[in-house]
């Protein structure tokens, strides 16, 4: 590996995805110094993961943006992205009127820093193979002439992180896991790709099972800016095009965890669920049976009791006919009060294996305070009280605000009559992290019973309630008197 490979290589360590947990080749896999399995691509190959690719910035339409990649903008040229993508590498059997240099082994991004254009993934299953785009010339970037085999078509399919096949808008969450793949038609035409090659399409579809199969994949880094509204495109402009090679590992049986959402948000007292789903890889076999550890997020300040875990059910049983999937869902309960960050860890263990993923849980609260707590009201007379809201960890919202006035103490009559209580507002908005007020009045007419009365304050959002309360002594002698 040259130095060059080498120092990408190291940078791109360090941009791991979190919660990620591929399935790891075995020491009979073919491992060691990472080489093009193409004869026709002339470069060394950084090995990442799709997450590493497209980045962690997801647009409104749930997909990966090309701002948030270390591949930003990917692979270009003076040619149009037509001609870019579609590039044959420099060989000695490039097609007549070829353009040099063609796909470059790597470029440079949006930061300056230079970075692989060719990469490696280890690790992913694919969906289903589409042919599309049919031609019979090279693009004028290679030469123009008609293909010597024939019309040939682009082998068009998507790659994903196991446990992360579905993208559409009912469901994006797998959308930051998957990058679409083209084995392009020129390649074909070059016999780069198709028959007896690396990248033959349809030995894929014959050794391979869509969803279910393992695959090692090499390829160009490219982003497609005419795909990114394309749910067929995972709402996203990446692309490995060309994909210049495809294998099958060797995986010793194995499991794989990934949660459905990886970041809860829930308000204190209330509880919130991610189903955790169990992928199988090589007639694994055996009981899965599941732990939790909790832990405040790096950095992160917390208030009142940590939240508790548990996972229904407590494990589950897999079957060795192959690929297999199971679920459990992890249900995370929180205490009052409570805020902060917290990071559950959920742990899948069959004898010596043990795989992980990692869930962050974002505790939201709000509570009410009064100031003063206490007044002293003559008959025929009123008093105030400030009610501050206060949010805390992000918690944003509507807050309905109630008073209800009941008698401590009596110091006479049989059937007291109450002082009554009145807000300035029955509901406020409560910004994230900030504060909002009202006031309590609370009035004695001459009827009123003298004696010591509580008015407690309820705020509320949906099912959840915070109160304060305040204490009013009413005393006989009237104001002035």
């Amino acid at each position: 590996m040259t130095i060059l490979a080498c120092s990408v290589l190291i940078a791109m360590i360090m941009y791991t995805h979190p919660g990620i947990a591929s399935p790891v080749p075995t020491a009979n896999s073919p491992t060691g110094a990472l080489a093009s399995w193409n004869p026709n691509v002339n470069c060394t190959p950084v090995l990442v993961t799709i997450e590493q690719i497209i980045g962690n910035q997801s647009s409104p339409l749930g997909g990966a943006t090309l701002g948030g990649s270390m591949f930003n903008p990917g692979t270009t040229s003076p040619y149009g992205q037509e001609n870019t993508k579609r590039w044959l590498s420099p060989t000695s059997s490039t097609p007549p009127g070829w353009i040099s240099p063609g796909q470059p082994c790597t470029m440079t991004n949006a930061n300056g820093q230079v970075v692989s254009a060719f990469v490696q993934i280890n690790g992913v299953q694919r969906g289903y193979r589409n042919e599309e785009d049919w031609n019979s010339s090279f693009m004028p970037v290679n030469g123009g002439t008609k293909y010597p085999n024939g019309p040939q078509s682009d082998s068009t399919f998507n790659i994903f992180t196991p446990g992360y096949g579905i993208c559409d808008s009912s469901n994006t969450t797998g959308c930051m896991h998957n990058i679409h793949v083209e084995i392009d038609h020129d390649w074909k035409g070059a016999s780069y790709c198709g028959p007896y090659t690396s990248c033959d399409n349809n030995t894929l579809v014959g050794q391979t099972t869509a969803f279910l199969t393992g695959l090692d994949v090499q390829g160009f880094v490219f982003w497609d800016q005419d795909r990114v509204d394309e749910a067929t495109h995972n709402f996203s402009g990446w692309e490995l095009h060309p994909l210049t090679a495809w294998r099958v590992p060797y995986w010793a049986p194995d499991f794989h965890l990934s949660a459905s959402a990886s970041n809860l948000g829930v308000l204190a007292g209330q509880s919130a669920s991610s189903t955790i789903t169990v992928n199988t890889f090589n007639l694994f076999s055996g009981n899965v049976s599941f732990s939790t550890a909790i832990s405040p997020a790096s950095n992160a300040s917390t208030v009142g009791a940590a939240p508790t875990a548990s996972m229904t059910p407590s494990s589950v049983a897999l079957p060795s006919n192959g690929f297999y999937i199971a679920y459990s869902q992890l249900t995370v309960t929180t205490a009052v009060p409570s805020a902060g960050n917290y990071i559950v860890v959920v742990s899948g263990t069959s004898g010596n294996l043990t795989r992980s993923v990692s869930v962050t849980v974002n505790i939201m609260d709000f509570s009410i305070a009064a100031s003063p707590t206490s007044l002293s009201i003559p008959i025929g007379s009123s008093g105030t009280s400030t009610l501050t809201l206060t949010s805390f960890n992000g918690f944003s919202g509507n807050v309905s605000l109630a008073a209800q006035v009941t008698p401590a103490s009596i110091t006479a009559g049989l059937s007291p009559v109450n002082p009554s209580a009145s807000l300035s507002s029955s509901s406020m908005t409560l910004q994230s992290n900030g504060t909002n007020s009202a006031t309590l009045a609370v009035s004695a007419s001459l009827l009123t019973t003298p004696g010591t009365y509580i008015v407690t304050i309820t705020a509320s959002n949906g099912g959840v309630t915070r109160t304060t309360t305040v204490t009013v002594a009413v005393t006989a002698t009237p104001l002035g008197v």
